[in-house]
């Protein structure tokens, strides 16, 4: 078994959930494995803390497919399945031409993508069995994004919302019928596809873990009268998390309280920073190094996600940091370990979810069975080894190559 991988960006931030992910499940490919990465968007500087060398026989980057002019017409297409190849025709038959080459040169019996994005260079190569990692489902961000987000969209832009969550529909429908094996990071995302597909039992999940530096010990809970939020703030379900926290909840019921909320992570909007400028109760931290240092003070994570999909990696993080989380139950739908008052508390509207944190706040006793609960579940299930050896488990299992349709 020889495995060629196929990414969307160079992998190399700690930043980057997507690199995260990618590096984690290769340190698990049970064979010798060789990485292409065929950037879709133009490559800035940034922080480099991945080093994928050790995980790959060898390594290429791949021509760029940066984003062009848009035309009117492109918001009609039926679906995604042929959009490189239709808005790029030189650059995909070049980048194709070279995947096929490499799985001669390299002997390539299985090839696993990272993203939908590259789904349709994949299909075009022959005599491999083909995994796809979807992560997080479009359509379903897109469906939550358009019911549920606090600033939604209007006029043209709501036009070409609908028309793209049509388009994700359609392609992510299609995806079961293309690859051998299709994966995603929860079971909702995962039962997501199967709808739009149209069967059971055909996606696999394979969740995310969490990095042993999260896993130490639990240490002594934070003494600050006050919670802590992290994540990027670029990411519009955390920034739509962050609006609904602050408008609906602290400021009516926990403010006045003199309850904290610190916020960490880059990219703040300006409308967060602003507040924070003025408002001493607001920490806003930007990204640091050290996330263990920056939270430690604090004994409650808050997790109000109301839209988005996916796994929510910070709740990991907290459950093996020791503190306390208070979410959604859409904040934690993709963890079905949780029990709601033994591993965290469960809050949906603003006065009970005020409500969840003044009680743990005030409970001390609650919140040290809170924590023990929630970091005893994630050494149990959450741990890179034991989420690599599923990942591992896909390719002895998988179906011979030609057994999807392309």
């Amino acid at each position: 078994m020889r495995i060629l991988v196929l990414t969307s960006r160079r992998i190399e931030s700690r930043q980057s959930g997507y690199d995260l992910r990618v590096a984690n499940l290769c340190a698990h490919l049970p064979a010798e494995a060789h990485l292409v990465a065929i950037p879709l968007e133009e490559e800035t500087d940034g922080p480099v803390g991945i080093a994928v060398d050790p995980l790959f026989a060898s390594v290429e980057v791949i021509t760029a497919f940066p984003p062009g002019r848009e035309r009117a017409r492109r918001y009609l297409r039926a679906s995604n399945d042929h959009y490189m190849r239709l808005s790029r025709p030189a650059r995909f038959a070049a980048a194709r031409d070279r995947l096929r080459e490499i799985v001669a040169e390299k002997e390539i019996t299985h090839v696993v993508v990272f993203g939908v994005a590259l789904a349709e260079l994949a299909v075009t190569l022959e005599g491999v069995t083909t995994v796809l990692d979807v992560c997080d489902s479009g359509a379903l961000t897109a469906e939550r994004a358009l019911s549920g987000s606090a600033h939604p969209s209007h006029g043209l832009q709501l036009w070409k919302d609908r028309l793209a969550l049509r388009r994700k529909r359609v392609t992510e429908g299609r995806l079961p019928d293309r690859f051998d094996v299709v994966v995603t990071i929860s079971d909702p995302d995962t039962r997501a596809i199967e709808r739009l597909h149209g069967s059971s039992g055909v996606v696999r999940t394979i969740p995310n873990g969490v990095d042993d530096a999260f896993l130490t010990p639990l240490a002594e809970p934070g003494t600050r009268h006050g919670v802590v939020f992290w994540g990027n703030l670029g990411f519009a379900p955390n920034r739509d998390a962050l609006w609904f926290f602050l408008n609906e909840v602290w400021e009516p019921h926990l403010r006045d309280a003199g309850v904290e909320l610190c916020v960490v992570g880059p990219n703040a909007p300006s409308w967060l920073a602003g507040l924070a400028a003025h408002e001493p109760l607001i920490v806003l931290t930007g990204y640091v190094e050290d996330l263990r240092s920056a939270v430690a003070p604090y004994p409650v994570m808050i997790n109000p996600m109301r839209t988005g999909s996916g796994l929510k990696n910070k709740v990991l993080e907290a459950f093996g940091m020791g503190l306390v989380v208070v979410s959604t139950r859409m904040g934690v739908e993709a963890i079905p370990e949780v029990r709601d008052g033994e591993s965290l508390m469960t809050a949906e509207g603003p006065g009970a979810f005020a409500d969840a944190i003044r009680t743990v706040l005030k409970d001390p006793e609650l919140a040290d069975e809170l924590r023990a609960g929630a970091h005893a579940l994630v050494e149990e299930h959450y741990r890179w080894e034991a989420v690599g050896r599923r990942w591992a488990d896909l390719f002895t299992t998988a179906p011979r190559a030609g057994c999807a349709g392309r």
